[in-house]
């Protein structure tokens, strides 16, 4: 079998900031790095050319197929994979790519998968795209924006497969000014190519994508209807279309139609995140808090199963998970399900006992609950000595127990910390009374008097 060659094909504009580390992540696999730049003014290009790529220049006319297509036309490689600069191949996916170039005698692209990465940092939007396919004569890449090559691969009797590679995305992390200043040019692009072809689908599905990021969905779901109306999209897509369309009215305060679409999203793919985040967000807002945790519950389940199961749909989600549980335990606590709640949180706790949120949302669950011997073993467990905070609650705890010999080791050390803290010195001179220290009790508040005329005086 003849050795395949892969071109690692890229339109740039001023990514000095991301294209190094792009760069770096294909460079274990790829024969050739191509670089079409729009029109950098930073040192996007000097850090290209340093990895090794051929530089390209290409006039800017409002078109992303355009562009990419220039791209691939320097394709040396029989195979080509496209990728952004602010998108990293992860390097467990560099023995998957490698195995999949083997010479094909029809046009074949496969999906890699998305990871992109959200402003949170904690949350990911899972998506697939198109991006390595072999390089056959005749295929090419359609739309203004959001641009495909799956539609020039079927024109061309090709094939679409499925792949486990992975790019990481940091795109949308972006500040809030460079993603208002992306969405603005993107729905000029998305509004002229509606314009130019009012029955494509994907055009109106993109669009109606780029008003809900803008916040507003007055204008988006006229898209997501059409686009439900007219053909074109695959099954996956169209799925993606329900939720956005459910997330819409959503928004828009319909609950009923939210509901409606989330629930013919997750009869068609019942194994997604997405329209079970968004079922759990419907019967939340309903005031059906019993349903919202019975949906989050779900939701917990299918998510831990992300990241191994085959994805149902284009565009996912991936939670965090301790956040789904902290949500889940808060809302077992509200409507009266203690235990369950409990049960939630300490099961997190035990998966993440670095979280430090956690930690103190479990520990008040414990103290709300006046579980006084959980809570203190918890806090045995960390070391609480110089944090003022958590050693006050655990003289409460002790308190709480009648362990005043305890409470006072405790509050003694708060003092050392926080020698001018009127409540703490008032809280040991209670307990030196409780345990019939009353010459050590008025010392102490001796010790208040003299705070309190010194703040006085200041």
């Amino acid at each position: 079998m003849p050795a395949q060659k892969l071109s690692v094909c890229m339109i740039v504009k001023n990514e000095e900031a991301f294209i190094a580390d792009c760069l770096k992540s294909v460079q274990p696999v790829a024969d050739q790095i191509v670089v079409v730049d729009t029109g950098s003014t930073d040192k996007t290009i000097e850090i290209a050319k340093q990895y090794g790529a051929e530089v390209h220049s290409f006039k800017w006319g409002n078109d992303f197929a355009a562009a990419r297509n220039a791209s691939i036309k320097y394709a040396k490689g029989n195979w080509i994979l496209w990728i952004d600069a602010d998108e990293r191949l992860l390097p467990e996916s560099v023995p998957e790519l490698k195995r999949l170039l083997k010479p094909e005698r029809k046009p074949v692209a496969y999906s890699v998968n998305i990871k992109n990465v959200m402003a949170d940092g904690k949350n990911f939007k899972i998506s697939t795209g198109h991006r390595l396919f072999n390089n056959f004569k005749g295929i090419r890449f359609k739309g203004r924006v959001h641009e495909q090559i799956i539609y020039s691969v079927a024109q061309n009797n090709g094939e679409e497969r499925h792949s486990n590679i992975v790019l990481y995305h940091l795109g949308y992390g972006l500040s809030r000014e460079k993603q208002k200043e992306k969405d603005e040019r993107n729905r000029k692009l998305l509004l002229k190519m509606v314009k130019e072809e009012p029955n494509n689908a994907y055009a109106h599905f993109t669009l109606g994508q780029n008003y809900l990021l803008g916040n507003q969905p007055e204008k988006a779901l006229p898209h997501y209807l059409q686009a439900l109306k007219l053909k074109g999209l695959n099954r996956e897509l169209r799925i993606n279309v329900l939720n956005t369309t459910a997330e819409t009215y959503l928004k828009l305060g319909d609950l009923q139609a939210a509901d409606n679409y989330a629930r013919q999203s997750l009869r068609q793919a019942p194994k997604q995140v997405s329209a079970y985040y968004l079922m759990y967000r419907i019967a939340e807002r309903d005031g059906r808090l019993e349903e919202a945790t019975d949906w989050l519950k779900k939701l917990l389940e299918i998510n831990r199963q992300s990241e191994t199961m085959q994805r149902q749909i284009a565009t996912d989600i991936q939670l965090n998970e301790t956040d789904i549980a902290v949500t889940l335990a808060d809302l077992s606590l509200k409507i009266g399900k203690a235990d369950e709640g409990m049960a939630v949180l300490r099961q997190a706790w035990e998966n993440d006992r670095d979280n430090e949120m956690l930690f103190k949302r479990l520990l008040n669950a414990l103290l709300t609950q006046n579980k006084w011997q959980e809570a203190l073993q918890l806090l045995n467990e960390r070391s609480v000595e110089n944090d003022p905070d958590l050693l006050d609650l655990k003289g409460i705890v002790q308190i709480k127990q009648q362990n005043f010999l305890e409470a006072i080791r405790t509050y003694t050390r708060l003092l050392q910390l926080q020698p001018d803290n009127l409540a703490t010195v008032k809280r040991l001179a209670g307990l030196f009374l409780k345990i019939g220290e009353k010459e050590k009790a008025d010392q102490l508040m001796r010790m208040m008097t003299e705070i309190s005329a010194l703040r006085t005086t200041a």
